[in-house]
């Protein structure tokens, strides 16, 4: 049973369209009446090629006859879904007026649309591309959809121009897949990709949002210098080879990415979120220096991290971050702290003047059993003020989630006496109380005792008359 949706040409093995009235397909036209059918088709006029396998003499002889005076074939509504297009299939500076529809069409060798124009919706839905093919320069004005797509060759889509959204959702890239330069004024979305050869998204500009989400990178994913001016989303990534993040973006969401290699993210005005990823190689987050030359960046913001839990990594090193709102419980690896690395504030009531450096885990009088090792793993990989403060925290944490006994009473004790020796100031208030008690004491016990006589019994003698 058919499940095509055209009327279909009677022709045995064809499953094109026919062409009204003559009920074959183009490509089964007799000379005469595909020449009356080329003399009916004027620019912009609507073009019917589903399921045709056409060959490359009439593809030819069909843009001719849509060519304007601007020398650009004009098409109004395009229909080539499930077509066979030939090797060489050029729609070079075509101009598509109304939708365009290559669903499923199979692309037998190289195609290009180099400098087209897709002025409606257009849709490659699981279309097969035998060969390269470029996009280079081309303008998309409506949502563009590549789902599904496979293009076996390389897949060039350098300085094009995107006023919608563009959709490479579960799209297969067998050779390169070059982004270079693209615009694109809404999102970009390459959920599920998998692309088996190199990648290249230098100087890409994403006017919301850019999703990675479960893509598969084979030879490692390179993604940037890029400007995001939404959320970067590389969440369930996997890169073989390595992932190097160079971007601005408000928000850069890689959790549960799977890294075989070495991680690096050099990002400007961002938060990032790698919760639960993990990393063969070493990963190195840092603020990027300087702009992005040639882009646009988001607002600018100190660069954010809100998560490392659960992150493994061999050896983690962060620069110039802020980590006032990071949750650490869980990372594995060494760490290693540098530059302005920032980290939340506790002021105790009693002192409202001393700020100490502290965990956003530490949620306060019962904290995680694990708090404490996190405590002297990050105070080990910082220096200066900022290491005795989380040394001392570690102490604290360590006193708190000791159960009750001798041990956690001689935490108690020091961290009453000198702040496990952390709290200077605190062992001097205890020593100039002993001091004071013991020239107290001294005092009462150096005083003499005064002696009263005791009083005479004697009976006075009457006075003489």
């Amino acid at each position: 049973m058919s499940t095509l949706d055209w009327p279909r040409c009677p022709v045995a093995g064809c499953a094109g369209r026919s062409a009204v009235p003559s009920g074959t397909c183009v490509a089964h036209l007799r000379a005469d009446r595909f020449d009356r059918f080329l003399a009916a088709l004027r620019p912009g006029s609507d073009l019917d090629l589903r399921g045709v396998a056409v060959p490359a003499s009439a593809l030819a002889a069909l843009l001719a006859a849509l060519r304007g005076p601007d020398g650009r074939p004009h098409l109004g509504r395009a229909r080539l879904d499930r077509a066979v297009l030939p090797a060489g299939t050029s729609f070079a500076d075509a101009c598509f007026e109304g939708d365009a529809s290559f669903d499923g069409t199979a692309f037998t060798g190289p195609a290009s649309f180099y400098d087209a124009r897709f002025l409606g919706h257009v849709s490659f839905h699981g279309a097969r591309f035998g060969g390269s093919v470029t996009f280079h320069t081309a303008r998309f004005h409506r949502h563009a959809s590549f789902a599904e797509a496979v293009f076996g060759g390389d897949a060039l889509f350098g300085e094009t121009r995107w006023f919608a959204d563009a959709d490479f959702d579960h799209a297969a890239f067998t050779g390169a897949a070059e982004f270079d330069r693209a615009r694109l004024d809404r999102d970009f979305a390459l959920r599920g990709a998998r692309l088996t050869g190199p990648a290249s998204f230098r100087r890409l500009r994403v006017g919301r949002n850019a999703r990675f989400d479960r893509a598969r990178f084979r030879r490692g994913a390179r993604l940037g210098p890029l400007t995001v001016m939404g959320a970067l989303q590389l969440d369930g990534l996997t890169a073989h080879e390595g992932l190097h993040v160079t971007a601005a973006a408000p928000l850069l969401s890689a959790r549960g990415a799977c890294v075989r290699g070495r991680g690096e993210f050099r990002v400007r005005s961002a938060a990032l979120d790698l919760t639960g990823a993990s990393f063969a190689g070493p990963l190195d987050v840092r603020e990027a220096a300087r702009p992005l030359a040639g882009l646009d960046e988001p607002p600018a913001a100190p660069v954010r991290l809100l998560s490392l839990r659960d992150v493994r990594a061999p050896r983690i090193a962060l620069a110039d971050v802020d980590l006032s709102r990071c949750v650490l419980l869980g990372v594995s690896g060494e760490l290693s702290l540098t530059g302005r690395c920032v980290f939340p504030v506790l002021r105790p009531r009693l002192a409202p003047w001393r700020a100490t450096a502290v965990l956003a885990d530490d949620p306060g009088p019962r904290p995680d059993p694990a708090l404490a090792d996190l405590y002297a793993r990050l105070a080990a990989a910082t220096s200066g003020r900022t290491s005795r403060d989380l040394r001392y925290r570690a102490l604290q944490a360590r006193r708190r989630g000791t159960p009750g006994g001798w041990h956690r009473a001689g935490l108690a004790a020091l961290w009453l006496t000198c702040g496990y020796g952390h709290r200077a100031g605190r062992a001097v208030l205890w020593l100039a109380v002993f001091v004071a008690l013991a020239v107290t004491g001294a005092a009462r016990h150096a005083t003499p005792t005064r002696t009263h006589p005791a009083p005479s019994r004697a009976v006075p003698s009457p006075a003489r008359r």
